[in-house]
């Protein structure tokens, strides 16, 4: 069950964007209403210099468009947002489409790379759940995404938004900056696209759409610590590019990106965007906020938000899907913010209030963001880290690779996979810490207070170190571990019965509770 797709904000009164040449001649078009926009494009085409109020134009070497419902009541401050976001819309959109005169491959090629793709994706990347639509409609849909571009012969492109920051939960994580973690997801995704240019002679580019901006005020991140981690942890792809032959295959964007902030570099030019028609934005957790990142968040919201009290009716009246993801959102960020400073003095009552109040902004949020994912990059092929059905048009994705990492509940013998807990998030390394036990042939990933209560009780010996990664001098943390004593035995006995090979499936470990949309 989706967060409810109601509302009067510019994407839910988007109805195409089109592709025309300079006779007027449609190329491309895509968007809810594509069929109707393409059936009376003999009659749109005539008239699209009348169009001032529904729709924008731009000719920067093509000539694109977007149509819209109509604005209602619109006042001469909505109307200046509208023109500002929508030229912003046309200049960022990236649809993903070949020039019509060059040739495109044969249709075998196609046909048999787009098979070979599909199969990669399902055995090397795909999270799999317990209520997994992937073999009834997702593989199909799937299919559908990649032969868009293999059909143009062009270089497939993927969009994940992911990797926003540490948890401020020292329970959870080492400290702020990418650890081993964040290197070994990243040489993961490498790993993949790697693997489709073995089969597929155009590639791919991965885009991981970082969302730290987008909620980094309701978890309780300073706006300074998010760019601080990003830059990091681009730093850290680069560098794994580098090594591995190729530093393109790996792309970030961010907010700021795709709003073009770095094009306003003078406090004046920023004033000018903050004095239009965009309201203000709550905030629930003290944080440090800058200029560009809150001027990001109000731009996101004013564009794609959904209707608050459609959602806030979901919730009232009990429906099962949307009722459990706010409940799930609600006891994650009681969790997450439980060792915050902000909330540290609270009363356990008022902590749960708060984390409601923050759980309900975050909904809104993330419904946002997935909304402004989907007008920028409408052909891209969409992976999320929550555990969704598969069904499309996002599909999980393990950050980790299973041959090598095991996400786990706690060092003990017979542990438990580390399981995602009301779809928030397949395992992720901003939420953990890695954990490298000698005589293991593989690493775990798992809390951190978990690795610390097994030093506090003797059950493990060990100590933070520096994975050295050939390059960087600052390297990847991790925990050093060594079993002691009788621990030891189990933990071998444990290894010994795990030696076996690993699927080729993808993990199947989720109890589907609900759903969320990034």
């Amino acid at each position: 069950m989706e967060i409810p797709q109601e509302g009067e904000s510019i994407y839910y009164r988007f109805q195409a964007a089109f592709s025309r040449d300079s006779y007027g001649n449609l190329l491309y078009c895509t968007g809810p209403q594509e069929a109707r926009i393409r059936q009376y494009w003999h009659i749109i085409s005539v008239d699209l210099c009348t169009w001032n109020d529904t729709l924008y134009q731009s000719s920067n070497g093509s000539f694109t468009g977007i149509i819209l419902d109509n604005l209602v009541n619109p006042t001469d401050a909505k109307r200046e947002f509208e023109a500002f976001f929508n030229r912003l819309l046309l200049r960022q959109a990236n649809f993903a489409i070949a020039d019509q005169a060059d040739p495109g491959p044969s249709d075998l090629y196609t046909e048999l790379a787009t098979e070979k793709i599909v199969s990669l994706f399902d055995t090397y990347l795909r999270y799999q759940g317990e209520d997994d639509k992937w073999s009834v409609s997702g593989r199909v849909y799937f299919t559908e995404r990649v032969h868009h571009f293999t059909s143009q012969g062009q270089k497939l492109e993927f969009c994940l938004p992911a990797f926003p920051c540490k948890s401020t939960n020292t329970d959870k994580v080492t400290g702020k900056d990418p650890d081993y973690g964040e290197q070994l997801a990243i040489e993961h995704l490498h790993g993949f696209v790697e693997a489709v240019e073995a089969i597929y002679s155009a590639g791919a580019k991965l885009w991981i759409i970082s969302d730290g901006h987008v909620f980094s005020d309701c978890i309780g991140v300073d706006d300074k610590d998010v760019d601080a981690y990003s830059q990091k942890l681009i730093k850290m792809n680069r560098e794994i590019g580098f090594q591995r032959g190729n530093i393109d295959r790996v792309g970030f964007k961010s907010l700021v990106d795709l709003f073009e902030l770095e094009k306003y570099n003078s406090p004046s030019k920023i004033a000018k965007i903050t004095k239009l028609d965009i309201p203000s934005i709550n905030h629930y957790v003290q944080t440090r906020i800058t200029v560009e990142a809150e001027l990001c968040r109000r731009l996101l919201m004013a564009g794609c938000q959904s209707q608050k009290t459609a959602l806030r009716a979901k919730i009232e009246s009990q429906e099962a899907g949307v009722l459990a993801l706010y409940r799930g959102f609600s006891r994650f960020m009681l969790e997450d913010l439980e060792l915050h400073p902000f909330t540290r003095t609270m009363s356990r009552s008022k902590q749960k209030k708060l984390s409601s109040k923050v759980a309900f902004e975050m909904m809104m949020r993330n419904q946002a963001y997935s909304n402004l994912v989907e007008l920028l990059f409408p052909n891209h092929i969409r992976l999320s880290i929550h555990a969704h059905n598969n069904a499309g048009p996002k599909f999980g994705v393990q950050l980790f690779d299973p041959k090598l990492v095991r996400a786990v509940e706690s060092l003990l013998p017979h542990s438990n996979s580390m399981t995602s807990r009301d779809l928030l998030h397949i395992p992720t390394p901003w939420h953990n810490c890695v954990a490298k036990v000698a005589g293991s042939e593989v690493l775990y990933v798992t809390k951190a207070k978990v690795v610390r209560e097994s030093l506090a009780t003797g059950e493990m010996t060990g100590k933070l170190a520096v994975q050295d990664n050939g390059t960087d001098s600052d390297g990847a943390v991790y925990f050093a571990l060594c079993a002691t004593g009788q621990s030891r035995d189990d933990f071998r006995k444990r290894e010994a019965s795990k030696r076996e090979k690993i699927p080729s499936e993808p993990q199947k470990n989720v109890k589907s509770r609900g759903c969320c949309t990034s």
